[in-house]
């Protein structure tokens, strides 16, 4: 321990003595690791925080798996109550949803993020409400009989003022008074990470709440989240063995309904995120934790190219010490404190550069992330993380340099060099090498960066299959008010005469669904083929269980408001009643997978569960439905006239931007029922809320990238100048025998172009190796973009010529004269 004390007093003594290579340093450190610590805050927030429940790792989230489908799916509300009542794996087994309520009986209306729970949803999850209690088993057996909630501890202290008799009052949601029976507690925000709740309500109140109620009795619809608490000594494996065997009975008993359908359990923690997008967010994570740990290592190479500089500086004292006999390892252990020291202080002013950069972050984020179940805050993982990295840095940048600078050679080499403050060839080389690393390490992460910033502007032009610049959005849900059919119907006509009106507006129609979030899926079957036989499902006539395939809801006019030119075909009718037969349009994807090299108009297809059949009138053209740029999907669009939903979504198309003419479509829509909660914006606005996360990534990739690029910069100019230093009578000696200040400058800047040429070799072999795996994050671009790999490799040469042209020039400014007789 004395030892110790002593080395890290006489570290501190160093460093300060030495205060500019010390700032240097500390400087280099704190951008690499203040990097890495930003990234692990915000993959911590995301995927590594626990969730705020008892023992979450024996919680296991309950999938369906669509073997003929889109693969993980949810569950339907009757498989859930047999899987509830037959398992034996579970001790419980909740189920939710998210969903969104309407907070009414204010001055205007509130959109609130809701959850429709289990009874059992709370003690399941071993989490108390803070005050009151959760919900009882009756009131969950009888639906729309108990209108009770459990708010959110956050609504609780914004819109009630923290009263503690809250269980006294009620609130009302949808226009209707539900009774306060309980508080969450405070950070317990929900199993939904991405959609924290305010407000909790029984299962049972499903037909006043969720917004298509006639489906939650549906065993084909899969819209529920089921979460289960493994009994005591069961492990995941089995549990989804046990719940397996049960998923093949129930498709036994429902072929119709869960044929090819089978049980896949995950742990809780990562359902948090839907499945779908969790495997997106690792990669755009992975992908950022490397491009930090390149600037974090290009960091070190900074600081160890100083240390080797240091310890040239140091040869004298350290020999002598070495003479008076002190032990290699003693001195080793010595400079690497000294390093340590120099990594700690790194990591600490990191740690403060982490904290600005969250906060930034955190500043920029969307909207739709206001309710989010996470938060950027630096908490113990975040601190244990950047400490563990300071003292892995500490070792990486300084133990080499340590052992080199306690070399067995070092009294001979002293002697040899008569005191002269030089560095031996193997040091040089070693500065040489790391050097190169550093210049492939930088083009790596430039090379990401590029290509994300390419393909983050290529998404803003592509074209996604509709006027985007020009439409506008409103959306609502009748049902929040408790319209039946025929008034929500009525509703929805006056909606589209009072928006038509507006002067501005070129076109308005209905969909169920917002742009770029169509979600809804059927179970598509063609003639010929049998609800309940097994097959392939593929070709018209053959036998099988169908297909399942985007779905969405559309009034006529919906294709020439939204620009989607229909191909072939007619558009729907306000003719087409639910009297008519019912009729479908087909996309291009849909039509090439049902009908391949046939004419779809005029084909037959049905909907499982349902008993008639519907007729293609229409081919539209592919369009972009859930993420930009994904590749042609199917979908077949139903009529708003045959097929009722209370769910709606105003397309407003404009003649100029959508922005100017959105608030009076607002106003209008607005003064045929005021408690009506609207949600408005332009779908320009839309697309850069879906691109947030890619704009996050490109946007830390192009800091990273310039955080390299610097650090590089540093290294090289550091490394020649140091050349130039140690090579002084050499230079002053080719000047003296005639030497030019051009022959000096070319041999200075080849010397340091030789290692940037080698590196960027290195790093354009690197990068093309490793480009493929970000294929599937790019848009538009191809992962060996010839621009951004032309583009890259001629900035970094153009800044490492900069770098070494400095030096270059000081060398032509030594006297030739003074460094003879010096010598």
């Amino acid at each position: 321990m004395a030892g110790f004390l002593g080395d890290l007093r006489s570290g501190l003594r160093a460093l300060t003595k030495n205060r500019g290579f010390t700032l240097v340093a500390v400087l280099s450190l704190a951008l690499g690791i203040g990097a890495n610590t930003t990234v692990f805050t915000l993959l911590n927030a995301i995927f590594l925080r626990p969730l705020p429940v008892e023992d979450p790792g024996r919680l296991a989230a309950l999938f369906t798996l669509e073997t003929r489908g889109p693969g993980v799916l949810l569950c339907s509300y009757p498989n859930y109550i047999d899987y509830r009542d037959h398992n034996t794996v579970f001790s419980s087994l909740l189920l939710y949803t998210p969903i969104t309520i309407s907070l009414t009986g204010s001055a205007e209306p509130q959109d609130l993020i809701g959850q429709l729970v289990s009874a059992n949803y709370f003690t399941t999850l071993g989490v108390k409400p803070a005050i009151g209690r959760g919900f009882l088993p009756e009131e969950d057996s009888s639906p729309g009989a108990s209108p009770v909630a459990v708010i959110g501890y956050g609504i609780w202290t914004r819109q009630y003022g923290s009263d503690p008799r809250i269980t006294s009052r009620s609130i009302r949601l949808n226009g209707r008074p539900f009774q306060i029976v309980g508080v969450a507690p405070k950070g317990f925000l929900g199993l939904a990470q991405m959609t924290a709740a305010d407000v909790y309500v029984p299962m049972a109140m499903y037909p006043q709440i969720f917004p298509l109620p006639g489906l939650v009795l549906q065993r084909r619809a899969l819209l529920f989240s089921a979460v289960g608490r493994l009994k005591p000594g069961v492990n995941l494996p089995q549990a989804e063995a046990g719940m397996r065997s049960l998923g093949q009975e129930l498709a036994r008993q429902y072929p119709k309904d869960n044929a090819n359908r089978r049980v896949h359990l995950i742990p809780a923690a990562e359902a948090a995120i839907n499945p779908k997008s969790r495997s997106e967010m690792v990669d755009a994570g992975m992908l950022l934790s490397i491009v930090s740990a390149l600037v974090l290592l290009i960091a070190c190479g900074n600081v160890a190219n100083l240390l080797l500089a240091r310890a040239a500086l140091r040869r004298k004292e350290i020999t002598v010490r070495l003479a008076l006999g002190a032990g290699r390892w003693q001195l080793v252990r010595q400079l690497v404190t000294e390093s340590m020291l120099l990594a700690l202080a790194g990591g600490l002013a990191g740690l403060v550069l982490a904290r600005w950069a969250a906060g930034l972050l955190w500043s920029l984020k969307p909207p739709m992330f206001d309710g989010a179940g996470f938060r950027l805050d630096l908490d113990g993982q975040v601190l244990a993380f950047n400490f563990l990295v300071s003292l892995a840095t500490g070792i990486v940048f300084g133990l080499v340099p340590a052992l080199r600078a306690t070399g067995s050679d070092l009294a001979k080499d002293l002697k040899e060099r008569a005191g002269q403050p030089g560095g031996s060839g193997g040091t040089w080389r070693l500065r040489s090498v790391l050097i190169v690393v550093q210049v492939a390490l930088s083009l790596v992460a430039l090379v990401g960066a590029g290509l994300f910033v390419r393909s983050l502007q290529n998404a803003g032009e592509m074209d996604l299959g509709f006027d985007a610049p020009h439409l506008g959005v409103v959306g609502f849900n009748v049902n929040d008010l408790g319209y039946k059919e025929s008034r929500g119907r009525d509703f929805f006509q006056q909606v589209l005469q009072r928006a038509a009106a507006v002067p501005g507006v070129r076109a308005v129609a209905l969909s169920k669904d917002y742009p770029l979030t169509v979600s809804a899926a059927r179970t598509v079957l063609l003639e010929g083929q049998d609800n309940g036989a097994s097959g392939s499902g593929s070709g018209s006539g053959a036998s099988g269980t169908g297909r399942t395939t985007l779905t969405s809801v559309v009034s006529p006019g919906y294709f020439p408001a939204v620009a989607i030119p229909l191909l072939r075909g007619r558009d729907f009718s306000p003719l087409d009643t639910r009297t008519t037969p019912r009729v479908v349009i087909v996309n291009e994807a849909a039509a090439a997978t049902f009908w391949p090299g046939e004419n779809a108009i005029g084909k037959r297809l049905q909907f499982a569960g349902e008993g008639l059949p519907v007729e293609v009138i229409g081919l539209a053209r592919n369009a972009n439905y859930r993420n930009i740029g994904e590749a042609p999907v199917p979908l077949v669009y139903l009529s708003l006239v045959q097929y009722y939903f209370p769910t709606a979504v105003l397309m407003v198309r404009t003649a100029g931007p959508p922005e100017t003419v959105l608030p009076t479509v607002r106003r209008e829509v607005q003064l045929l029922d005021h408690n009506l909660y609207l949600q408005s914006e332009t779908l320009e606005t839309t697309i850069r809320e879906s691109l947030w996360p890619q704009r996050l990534s490109a946007g830390l990739l192009a800091v990273f990238g310039g955080l390299a690029l610097l650090l590089s910069t540093i290294g090289i100019y550091g490394v020649i100048a140091y050349s130039v230093s140690q090579r002084k009578r050499e230079m002053g000696v080719r000047m003296a025998l005639g030497a030019t200040p051009g022959n000096v400058r070319r041999m200075v800047v080849g010397d340091g172009m030789r290692l940037v040429a080698i590196g960027i070799a290195c790093g354009i072999a690197i990068a093309l190796g490793a480009s493929r795996t970000v294929e599937s994050m790019l848009f538009a671009i191809g992962p060996r973009d010839t621009l951004t790999f032309v583009m890259v490799p001629t900035l970094l040469s153009v800044v490492a010529l900069i770098a070494c042209w400095v030096p270059a020039v000081r060398a032509t400014r030594i006297d030739p004269a003074v460094v003879l007789r010096d010598e």
